[in-house]
């Protein structure tokens, strides 16, 4: 269903406003009780000095927590932002009325009950969208943890998160359509000191969802980062839309997407169902829109911690120091298939650094400085300070161990070389203490406790600021389509059929052949070698079942090829349409090209290795549509086959540029066709021509 979401300005304020930003707040069936659900939220606000007004509703109270009881909304007579239900579901939509009658602009629904549970809760549901929908309101919920505010002290929520944590304010920010994995979320953030900004649990969504949460976030000055937890996106083109204005925003977006899944039925008709799976369109989504894709809470605050810090280096090239031989090497190691790399110092560097090193110390990179910094601490700012020098340098990285006796030393080195140098500063501390780990993050270092987690947080830091950078350098917004399942789809074509309509766009060439009837005798002429290829619209995938021969080199061997196909298609008991014949050509390269109409991102466009062994080992790349010439030569950058398209030891390479374009005008094609699918597999590939070898076609009905 469409929201009325709009950008926000002083004279037209954001839609979640009242939500997020609410002055007052009524909790209706308000309990004494701080432990229950309509408790919480009280006694959280009152405990940590919510800025705004708290209005208790219980008819069968005069008094909530020393605060004074009303009957109802209407009887509050003061204005009311934001109403928290905690009621039984059937009484849901009843508090949603009386709160609209009574000018409460949003609403937080904890119940549960609704479209999670049967027939009967979807279309309770369905009623509270059509609410939100025809009175302006905001409603998050139902089912649902609620949400939060640190800056105002607004805690709409009954987490547990809460019970043992004073609030921290903070640049993050976090959005989740799971309760559970949001207090988590709060629950790190404020144990680990890194605090939060606002926090969104969506729940079932009947109103506000992920995309409009994002979108308020890009807004917010107070949201440097934001978090993501998703299980599954409705409005795939307000989502897509609100990354592109957080990366357009400077606001790097780190995503949790759980669960997978196959095409299912879709993978029987082609390769490319099976290979341009649900969760792979969802990598897709967040890649091509600037979002990076974590696996767990633990690698999402990791990324965080250095994205906080604005320590994302700008380039691959790291210096880094030590105390300790051995932990330069790990670090080496873990950075070379990161992409990260350890380059040998500059003259200039190795010469500044050798009056600051002990005489026994060789610069180099890995720098180890050993374990002389016990004597002389300050001597690691001061070589922070001359590998800085470097402007090619892009972060400097410190590994140190324990060292608890001259802790505050090291942060007082640490902290005043921060002041001196350019350069990101990253912190590897085994075994450090807390307090040295929030002094030198107040100092702005991000502090990591083993390699690997620094390592991959520095690698996705690097990413995050690349595609950013793309993005922000395109003309305008990434266009994107609505989505919608695109009607009925009519059965694939035979091969034959779906080539004859390729055939009317100029970008994909179709090999010189002919459809021979039964019966029907060989023309004269044909270009040898030919292959022959069984037809029928019920025979997708003709090599599995016999339905092809190759590499045939004259008219006798042909006509032997023919009488065996047809006895094939009879045993198969499927309608013959006929016997292709076509010029076998010479190509350099093949690909699997896929253009799909997916029902919930719409258009997408898959490229992998082509051939038979396409989902042996896939090597696949998806991106959504539409899409430039530009964007399809990055896509086919990430495929692993990249090198050979490429040209490899003596193997003619492909005019990158050239393949870039007629796959774009294809797509352009595709989408103005209507079509359900286009397969080509294999799409021959040599120099700046490609050839469709093989097509699979599925129509939509024009109903």
């Amino acid at each position: 269903m469409p929201h009325s979401n709009q950008d926000a300005s002083p004279g037209n304020p954001h839609r979640l406003e009242a939500l997020l930003n609410a002055r007052s707040v009524a909790v209706i069936g308000a309990s004494a009780d701080a432990a229950k659900i309509a408790g919480r939220p009280i006694a959280y606000m009152r405990a940590r000095g919510y800025t705004g007004a708290i209005y208790p509703v219980n008819p069968r109270r005069e008094e909530v927590q020393g605060l004074r009881c009303h009957p109802s909304i209407a009887a509050i007579g003061q204005p009311v932002d934001l109403a928290i239900i905690g009621t039984a579901a059937a009484h849901v939509e009843g508090a949603i009325r009386e709160g609209i009658a009574a000018g409460v602009k949003a609403f937080v629904v904890f119940s549960s009950g609704f479209a999670e549970l049967d027939e009967a809760g979807r279309a309770l549901q369905k009623r509270l969208t059509a609410l939100a929908r025809a009175h302006g309101v905001a409603i998050v919920g139902p089912n649902c943890l609620g949400i939060a505010n640190s800056r105002s002290g607004l805690l709409a929520t009954f987490t547990t998160a809460l019970e043992s944590h004073a609030l921290q304010q903070g640049g993050f920010s976090f959005v989740s359509q799971s309760g559970a994995l949001g207090a988590y979320w709060m629950d790190i953030v404020l144990r680990n000191g890194i605090g939060f900004s606002q926090w969104v649990t969506t729940g079932n969504e009947c109103d506000v969802d992920a995309a409009d949460a994002i979108e308020f976030l890009v807004a917010d000055p107070d949201t440097r980062v934001i978090g993501l937890y998703i299980e599954d996106i409705r409005r795939m083109d307000a989502f897509r839309a609100a990354l592109d204005r957080a990366a357009r925003a400077g606001k790097p977006v780190i995503a949790i997407k759980a669960g997978s899944s196959s095409a299912g039925a879709a993978a029987a008709a082609s390769h490319t169902g099976a290979l341009a799976g649900n969760d792979a369109l969802y990598d897709a989504c967040l890649q091509q829109h600037g979002a990076l894709r974590v696996r767990s809470l633990t690698e999402m605050m990791d990324a965080a911690r250095l994205l906080l810090h604005d320590a994302a280096p700008a380039g691959p090239r790291l210096a880094v120091m030590t105390v300790s031989g051995g932990a330069g090497v790990l670090i080496a190691d873990a950075s070379e298939p990161l992409g990260l790399q350890l380059p040998a110092l500059k003259p200039e560097v190795a010469q500044a650094l050798v009056p600051i090193l002990p005489s026994f110390v060789h610069p180099g990179n890995p720098l180890d400085i050993t374990g002389n910094v016990l004597q002389d601490t300050p001597m690691i700012g001061r070589a922070m300070q001359a590998l800085a020098t470097d402007t090619d340098t892009h972060a400097i990285v410190l590994f140190i161990g324990m060292m608890h006796s001259i802790a505050d030393a090291f942060v007082q080195a640490l902290s005043q070389a921060r002041s001196h140098v350019r350069c990101p500063i990253v912190v590897i501390w085994v075994g450090a203490m807390d307090s040295s780990i929030h002094a030198l993050e107040a100092a702005g270092i991000p502090v990591f406790l083993d390699i690997p987690q620094a390592m991959q947080a520095l690698a996705r830091g690097l990413q995050m600021r690349r595609t950013q950078a793309q993005i922000i350098q395109r003309p305008g917004a990434l266009p994107t389509m609505p989505v919608t399942d695109g009607g009925r789809s009519l059965p694939t074509l035979s091969e034959w059929d779906g080539k004859q309509l390729l055939a009317s766009q100029q970008s994909v060439q179709i090999p010189a052949g002919r459809l021979l009837k039964a019966g029907e005798a060989l023309p004269p002429g044909l270009p040898y070698p030919v292959v022959a290829k069984l037809q029928s619209d019920q025979l997708l995938h003709k090599s599995d079942a016999g339905g092809v021969a190759l590499r045939i080199q004259d008219a006798p061997s042909l006509q032997e090829a023919i009488e065996r196909l047809h006895e094939v298609g009879a045993g198969l008991g499927i309608p013959v349409q006929g016997i292709l014949v076509e010029q076998m050509l010479p190509f350099d390269h093949e690909l699997l090209l896929g253009l799909r109409r997916e029902p919930r991102f719409g258009p997408v466009l898959t490229l992998a290795r082509g051939g038979i062994e396409a989902e042996l080992d896939p090597d696949v790349v998806n991106l959504l549509l539409p899409a430039n010439a530009d964007d399809i030569a990055q896509m086919l950058g990430r495929l692993r086959c990249f090198r050979l398209l490429q040209g490899f030891r003596g193997r003619p390479g492909a005019d990158m540029p050239a393949l870039a374009r007629r796959i774009a005008d294809l797509c352009e094609w595709f989408l103005q066709q209507p079509l359900r699918e286009l397969e080509i597999n294999p799409l021959a590939i040599q120099g700046s021509q490609m050839w469709a070898l093989d097509a699979l076609i599925t129509p939509m009905a024009m109903d």
